[in-house]
């Protein structure tokens, strides 16, 4: 079998999907499924060149994915004729898209990690909303099979969109092996002179945009700063994303001295030392189709507190602290709870490392193959 897969989304700097992207390519680089594979890449998609195996042949792209206009016409028009005269067999559209133009030859699988078009359109930009929803409804309808990485995706699809449950498949993301807990003592220097990161800290881990629901983990953590007695930072980390302004101006608001870290976009090195310097995980988002920081914070040793919604109960199980993400004064309980509690952080951190060892990139690998197998 010849499998196509879009992995634009491997250009840095890179986002979960782009995380996504590379693990699978390089289970199915290691792992014979007696399968060949064509890459639709980008000049800027140098990861893949690292995975040396023949079984890959690259096809570069100047279109990027992110050109939702020019990008989607390509991807509809021409990418279908591409992929039949390529001889390949399936297509896989890891971000959302596939060719929407019908060519029966090559089937057609998606992940759709999440629909955030529907149910939160108020948290993205108006006109991006509304095409989504065009967009996920039209290739819900042309994919042979859609993967989700959680019951609760699967779940939204099916009831907003109508899709039938046969349809869908339920594949859990993994979390890399480079996650794991310190086996030594926690070091601070680097983190001190890198972030100005000094004491204990809270880590947050996402872009800034409104659904991430940074500005109510801020008044948490506001809220609970006497109870903390200046003991505890929170470091917030990820890139700019849409609609961040109000963040930022919560931000240098409630800073002082330095309590409240805004790194921005970090590389994978950084993101590794965050995780394992970092005492306790707040993740109180509003809405997430798997939510893989959370997983990563448990498998580097890490407490979470998160939310009861979306999906996140599905994947932390009972190894987090759950909290209702609306509610500025239960996160804020929450964080005191953690952070006064040695006993409850070194219980979340073990059930937590036992509950990430649930998920990983080969079984996400092998499940997939089975999707695409599944299609013929």
């Amino acid at each position: 079998m010849k499998i196509g897969i879009d992995i634009r989304t491997i250009n840095k700097p890179k986002s979960g999907v782009g995380y996504y992207v590379t693990n699978l390519l390089k289970e199915f680089a290691e792992v014979d499924y007696n399968c060949q594979y064509c890459l639709i890449s980008n000049e800027g998609t140098e990861e893949w060149a690292s995975i040396n195996t023949p079984k890959f042949q690259n096809y570069v792209t100047w279109i990027s994915n992110e050109n939702h206009i020019i990008g989607d016409l390509w991807e509809s028009l021409y990418l279908p004729f591409f992929l039949k005269n390529g001889g390949v067999d399936v297509f896989h559209g890891p971000a959302f898209m596939i060719p929407l133009l019908q060519k029966k030859k090559v089937r057609m699988v998606v992940t759709i990690h999440d629909i955030v078009a529907y149910l939160m359109p108020n948290t993205v930009p108006l006109k991006y909303a509304k095409y989504m929803q065009l967009l996920i409804k039209l290739v819900a309808m042309r994919a042979d099979k859609i993967i989700t990485p959680s019951t609760s995706t699967k779940n939204d699809l099916m009831n907003y969109l109508n899709i039938t449950d046969s349809k869908i498949q339920v594949i859990h993301e993994g979390v890399s092996t480079k996650f794991k807990p310190l086996s030594s003592e926690k070091d601070h220097s680097y983190l001190q002179k890198k972030f100005g990161i000094k004491n204990q800290y809270m880590l947050f881990i996402g872009n800034l945009e409104p659904r991430k629901n940074i500005i109510r983990l801020m008044l948490a953590y506001d809220q609970a700063r006497d109870k903390l007695n200046g003991n505890w930072q929170l470091v917030i980390c990820g890139k700019k994303g849409w609609l961040y302004k109000e963040i930022l101006e919560t931000y240098n608001k409630l800073k002082r001295n330095g309590d409240i870290v805004l790194t921005n976009y970090v590389n994978e090195v950084d993101l590794l030392e965050l995780y394992r310097g970092a005492d306790i995980f707040a993740f109180p988002t509003l809405y997430e189709g798997f939510g893989l920081p959370p997983l990563e914070a448990m498998a580097s040793g890490v407490p979470v507190l998160t939310s009861n919604v979306s999906s996140l109960p599905e994947i932390v199980g009972d190894a987090a602290l759950l909290v209702d993400p609306t509610s500025v004064d239960q996160i804020s309980q929450g964080l005191v709870k953690l952070a006064l509690s040695e006993s409850l952080r070194k219980n979340l951190r073990e059930k937590g490392i036992r509950q990430a060892s649930k998920f990983s990139w080969k079984k996400t690998a092998k499940e997939t193959m089975d999707a695409y197998f599944s299609v013929l």
